[in-house]
C-alpha cells in the first residue's frame, strides 16, 4: 500500500507541474540561480566582522592539477579522497593531485560524441541506480527541438523541489531524419535509444557530483564546469544522477522508442529545428500508462550490466597503466641520454684542445646537431669514432 501511496504522489507532481505551464521558465529560473551561486563561489573570499574580505580557496582548477607534484600544498582546500563514509574532509596534498590526475585521465576524451544509455546505466553508482527504482517513477518528455528533447521527472521524497528538468541531445538524430532510407523502428532504437547522447540535470547531484565529470568526459549540455569535485566525488565515480538514469530508462523503453520514431517523422515532414511540444492529451498518456506499469507491477527496473562495466572499467585502467609506463619510459630514456651526452662531453673535452679552433667550432656544431635530434646516432657515431682515430 505504501508503495502505491508513493506511485500515487509521484504522479500527482508530474500532473500538478503540467497544469502550472511554466516548466520552460522554471528551467531557465533554475539555470540562471545555479550560475549566480556559481559566480559567487568564483570569488572566493568571505568577510570578516569588521567586513574586511578574507581569501577563501573553494575551486581546484586545472591549472592547480596540471601542477602535479609542484602544487602549492598551502593553498588550503579540502578532499574527502581515501577517506571513510562520515570522516571529514581533509587537507589536498600533492599526492592527491596526482591520484587527481589519473583519475581525470579514466575520462578525458573518452566521449567526444556523447556516451551510450547501456553506458551510462553500466557505469553508474549502484545508490543512484536503487534511488532510481524506489524514488523517481515517471518521466515524459516535454518538447523537443532538433534532437535536443526536454523531459520532466518526479522528485524524490527529500527533495526541496517537486519535479526535475533532464535535457538530453541525440547525437544521431538529424542524420536520421535526413537519412530518407532509414525509417525502421529498429533503426531509431539502434541510431537514437542505442546510439549516443549528451545530457544535464537541473539536480544538485549532478551540479556538484557528475558536471565535471559530464565536461571532461564530452557528454555534458549546459554550463561546463571546470572545477574538479574534491570534497563531493574525487575518485570521479559515477556517471548520472536518479533521474537522468529514470530518463534514460524510458527512452529504451517502447514507449520511449515510439516516441522517437514519431519525433523523426515530424522533421521529415514538417520545418526541421522548430519546437515541438506536447500536447496535454499525449502527456497523461504516457502518466497513466507509467502508472498502470507501477502498480500491475509490469514497470522495468534499472539494472546495471556489470560484465561490460568491469570490462569498461578495465579499458580506462589500461589506459592509465600505458600512459604511466610510457612516462616511465621516457624519463628511462632521458636519463639514459644525458649519461651518454655527459660521456660523450668527456671524451671530446679530453681531445678537443688537440684540434684548431676552426675544427673546435665545427665539432661543437656537430654535437650540439646531434643533442637537438637534427642527426642519426649513427652518423654521430661514425663522427666519434672518426674523433677518437685522430
Amino acid at each position: 500500500m505504501a508503495e502505491n501511496d508513493s506511485f500515487q504522489n509521484a504522479y500527482q507532481q508530474m500532473q500538478e507541474a503540467l497544469k502550472s505551464g511554466r516548466l520552460r521558465r522554471d528551467l531557465q529560473g533554475r539555470r540562471s540561480a545555479d550560475k549566480q551561486q556559481r559566480a559567487l563561489a568564483e570569488r572566493e573570499v568571505e568577510f570578516d566582522d569588521r567586513g574586511r574580505k578574507i581569501p577563501r580557496p573553494m575551486f581546484l582548477r586545472p591549472e592547480d592539477i596540471a601542477q602535479g607534484v609542484d602544487y602549492d600544498v598551502e593553498k588550503v582546500l579540502f578532499t574527502t579522497l581515501g577517506q571513510q563514509k562520515g570522516d571529514s574532509p581533509r587537507r589536498i596534498t600533492r599526492d592527491d593531485i596526482l591520484a587527481f590526475q589519473d583519475n581525470i585521465l579514466l575520462l578525458k576524451d573518452q566521449y567526444v560524441k556523447g556516451i551510450t544509455i547501456q553506458n551510462i546505466i553500466n557505469l553508474s553508482m549502484q545508490d543512484d541506480i536503487d534511488r532510481a527504482n524506489q524514488q523517481i517513477y515517471m518521466a515524459v518528455p516535454l518538447n523537443r527541438k532538433g534532437g535536443l528533447v526536454h523531459f520532466l521527472t518526479n522528485a524524490g521524497p527529500n527533495s526541496e523541489a517537486q519535479n526535475h528538468h533532464v535535457e538530453v541531445e541525440f547525437s544521431n538524430f538529424n542524420s536520421v531524419v535526413f537519412d530518407i532510407k532509414k525509417e525502421a523502428v529498429n533503426t531509431v532504437k539502434n541510431r537514437l535509444a542505442n546510439g549516443k547522447i549528451k545530457f544535464e540535470c537541473d539536480c544538485g547531484r549532478h551540479t556538484y557530483w557528475f558536471r565535471y565529470m559530464a565536461t571532461i568526459g564530452g557528454y555534458g549540455l549546459g554550463r561546463h564546469e571546470g572545477g574538479f569535485p574534491k570534497e563531493r566525488n574525487p575518485h570521479l565515480s559515477g556517471v548520472a544522477c536518479k533521474h537522468v538514469l529514470r530518463v534514460v530508462q524510458w527512452i529504451t523503453s517502447p514507449a520511449g522508442i515510439e516516441y522517437l520514431k514519431k519525433q523523426v517523422d515530424i522533421d521529415r515532414k514538417k520545418q526541421v529545428g522548430t519546437r515541438y511540444k506536447q500536447s496535454d492529451a499525449q502527456l497523461k498518456n504516457q502518466l497513466d500508462k507509467q502508472l498502470n506499469d507501477l502498480e500491475s507491477g509490469t514497470s522495468k527496473q534499472i539494472v546495471a550490466n556489470i560484465q561490460k562495466a568491469e570490462k569498461e572499467m578495465m579499458r580506462r585502467a589500461n589506459k592509465v597503466a600505458k600512459k604511466y609506463f610510457a612516462d616511465q619510459l621516457k624519463q628511462m630514456k632521458k636519463a639514459e641520454f644525458e649519461f651518454r651526452k655527459a660521456s660523450v662531453q668527456a671524451q671530446i673535452n679530453a681531445v678537443i684542445h688537440t684540434f684548431s679552433k676552426e675544427h673546435q667550432l665545427e665539432i661543437n656544431k656537430t654535437v650540439d646537431s646531434w643533442v637537438k635530434g637534427k642527426m642519426s646516432d649513427i652518423s654521430f657515431e661514425i663522427f666519434m669514432r672518426g674523433l677518437n682515430a685522430k
